[in-house]
């Protein structure tokens, strides 16, 4: 019982995935239906608890699309939660210590390896993947480098073995930075080289947001060398899609 998006970077495919920000398992199955590799949950600015997040894994897993979590906080009870109920990977947001967030990443994993408690869940179908899910799952494990200081401990969160990819944190970086929401700075850029780096000299999957929901701007950042790839939000798609009803309307 493998995970398939850890399959895919360590082959170095890219995986294209989304947030899922509102509760509405319409929303959740129309996302998944699109075909997207992965969607991610997102407890950190969104408003899903963990009995909302196990019913979206239903919707998601139905069309093929793996569960994911972006979780508010390095929470280990939180995460070992989320994957009992079923997530094949976890995102945590400004992360900015090695040491730290190794040992989060303990709560991940079985014994003798990790800290997590063994249980008979969704996630192993109530027993009856017991050892397959035992011997052969990994969950991926994505830390958010989303300030200054996380930008100068990417080497060594790209060095950890238990982590997957590095995910660039655009807005919250460039704010930490003093100029929120500008992309084109030397300093932005510097910090982006940097996380891109450390991933290549790791050989872990450089991660981030393609916030517009542009193909041409989503294909720009494969391009660049980005294999983990959020794309929009749920909220985000339907805003752009719908832009300019106002001035229609009030012509």
């Amino acid at each position: 019982m493998t995970n398939r998006i850890k399959d895919m970077l360590t082959a170095g495919r890219v995986a294209i995935g989304t947030w899922h920000t509102v509760c509405s398992i319409e929303v959740a199955e129309a996302l998944a239906a699109l075909g997207f590799d992965w969607i991610a949950i997102d407890m950190e600015h969104g408003s899903a608890d963990v009995a909302y997040a196990e019913q979206a894994f239903i919707a998601f897993e139905r069309h093929g699309a793996a569960p994911f979590v972006r979780l508010p906080a390095a929470d280990p009870i939180l995460a070992r939660r989320m994957l009992d109920a079923g997530a094949h990977g976890l995102l945590v947001p400004v992360v900015e210590d090695a040491r730290s967030f190794a040992e989060f990443a303990r709560h991940c994993f079985y014994p003798p390896e990790g800290r997590r408690g063994v249980a008979l869940e969704r996630f192993n179908r109530w027993g009856e993947d017991f050892s397959a899910y035992l011997r052969d799952f990994r969950p991926v494990l994505v830390p958010m480098v989303e300030t200054r200081k996380g930008v100068a401990v990417a080497d060594a969160l790209a060095a950890l073995p238990q982590v997957d990819a590095l995910f660039f944190g655009p807005y919250d970086l460039s704010a930490d930075l003093g100029d929120p929401g500008n992309f084109t700075t030397p300093q932005f850029r510097a910090a982006l080289d940097a996380v891109k780096s450390a991933c290549a000299k790791h050989g872990k999957a450089a991660g981030g947001h393609q916030v517009a929901p542009d193909p041409a701007e989503l294909q720009a950042r494969i391009a660049e060398g980005f294999r983990f790839v959020a794309y929009g939000t749920d909220v985000l798609a339907m805003r752009h899609a719908l832009a300019g009803i106002k001035g229609i309307a009030r012509g």
